[in-house]
């Protein structure tokens, strides 16, 4: 098939041999194993673009094409000079090349897919994905995922914010699972309209002041860790609704500290679930305010869990997470002499709504040691709602604050879920 090409009727496109091309002595693909895909591709469906050349016959655009083209013996290949192509032709190729720079972003190269896919279309209508996937040398299922992408990335520009194309993806996927729900709560006003009253959209350190004072018993929330999780998270996980998570951030949290204690009964608890790099200092922050605050943190034991380390080779797994018990007067424990250490399975990744998700058992334990039924239960980091989910499954009043109103729209609805029905 290497020589059956030259009959394609282009006005344009000349066949030129194989040993007149003058190669520019740049490296335009990343990986060799490209090259044998791509031959394959041409060995199937023969050659759907040209190689460009100047006016001296060296290399401009097409090293890929030209080095599976030897790789199957060919000794001519289809060639334009780069003075004669018009705007479309130049501007899918200028993409087909740019697909193999290393230094594209993901969305960049999303992008450039989607492009070269739309323009070869205006080009020839019956032009199809498997024919980019061969230009672009991959397989086809990543063109029909990036033409989607591309297409979520005009409703969602924040996708373009990720770090891999498997970031992005699972982003849009969270985008388009939080939409869904967001409507679904929008459209059922007359069943979540309580749930949505009591989880406030807004930002807890400023929400905080405008509450009265002496109102709440427990204060039980999980705040960003102030460690840049989700930033360590990004090449795989990650959320496109994360809370900041660095120091300054975490600082303005702890600032919240002397309203924790203003807004909680005479008589009440904190429960501040933290990483251990803050834990002396935020015990020192809870302490200034004026909070009794127990040496010996809580512990949840994931069990079950999988054990968590960036450096299995260096450290232990972390199996383990913590909060800080802070005391403001003197509260009674309703359930008395249990342990500092709960141990409950966590949420498993495929039902998991957010990259952090506490279990609800876990918060349900907590919340039947400190409080009774219709005590106050509030939750300033409302995140998938677990909390205020317990908190209605064990007759307690809650409020909520969530500053992201998608996570806002999962709490609702998991809320909805864990209140009794006659409740």
């Amino acid at each position: 098939m290497g020589d059956s090409f030259d009959e394609r009727p282009q006005t344009l496109i000349s066949t030129i041999k194989i040993t007149r091309v003058m190669p520019d002595g740049r490296t335009r693909f990343r990986e060799p194993e490209n090259i044998p895909s791509l031959a394959a591709s041409l060995k199937e469906f023969g050659q759907l673009q040209p190689i460009i050349l100047d006016e001296d016959g060296e290399l401009v655009a097409g090293m890929r094409r030209l080095t599976a083209a030897k790789s199957l013996g060919w000794t001519s290949i289809w060639a334009v000079l780069r003075n004669q192509l018009d705007d479309l032709t130049a501007r899918s190729i200028e993409l087909e090349e740019n697909l193999q720079r290393e230094q594209m972003s993901p969305a960049e190269k999303i992008k450039a897919i989607a492009e070269l896919h739309r323009l070869k279309k205006e080009q020839d209508p019956n032009w199809g994905q498997s024919q980019t996937a061969q230009l672009a040398g991959m397989e086809r299922s990543r063109v029909v995922e990036a033409i989607k992408l591309a297409t979520m990335m005009e409703f969602f520009p924040e996708l373009a914010e990720a770090k891999s194309i498997n970031q992005m993806q699972s982003w849009a996927l969270s985008k388009a699972s939080s939409q869904v729900r967001m409507k679904e709560v929008k459209d059922a006003p007359e069943i979540y309209k309580e749930i949505e009253e009591r989880i406030i959209l807004g930002d807890s350190v400023e929400v905080i002041k405008s509450l009265p004072k002496g109102f709440i018993k427990l204060i039980l929330t999980d705040p960003p860790f102030g460690i840049d999780y989700d930033n360590r998270k990004a090449g795989s996980e990650g959320s496109v609704t994360a809370y900041k998570d660095d120091a300054e951030s975490y600082e303005r949290l702890l600032s919240m500290a002397p309203d924790l204690y203003e807004v909680l009964q005479p008589d009440g608890w904190l429960v501040w679930f933290l990483g251990p790099t803050w834990y002396e200092r935020a015990k020192g922050v809870f302490r200034e305010a004026g909070f009794t605050v127990d040496e010996i943190p809580i512990i949840w034991h994931r069990e079950g869990g999988r054990a968590y380390t960036t450096r299995p080779d260096r450290y232990f797994g972390r199996a383990y997470d913590m909060a800080l018990h802070c005391i403001k007067g003197n509260p009674q424990m309703v359930e008395r002499g249990k342990p500092n250490v709960i141990t409950c399975a966590p949420v498993e990744g495929a039902d998991r709504t957010l990259l952090v998700e506490r279990p609800v058992e876990l918060y349900e334990e907590l919340i039947k040691r400190l409080t009774i039924k219709g005590e106050m239960v509030v939750d300033f980091f409302t995140g998938s709602g677990s909390c205020l989910a317990a908190a209605a499954k064990t007759q307690r009043q809650y409020m909520g604050v969530e500053l992201d109103p998608e996570r806002r729209a999962v709490a609702i609805k998991k809320v909805r879920a864990y209140t009794p029905e006659s409740a």
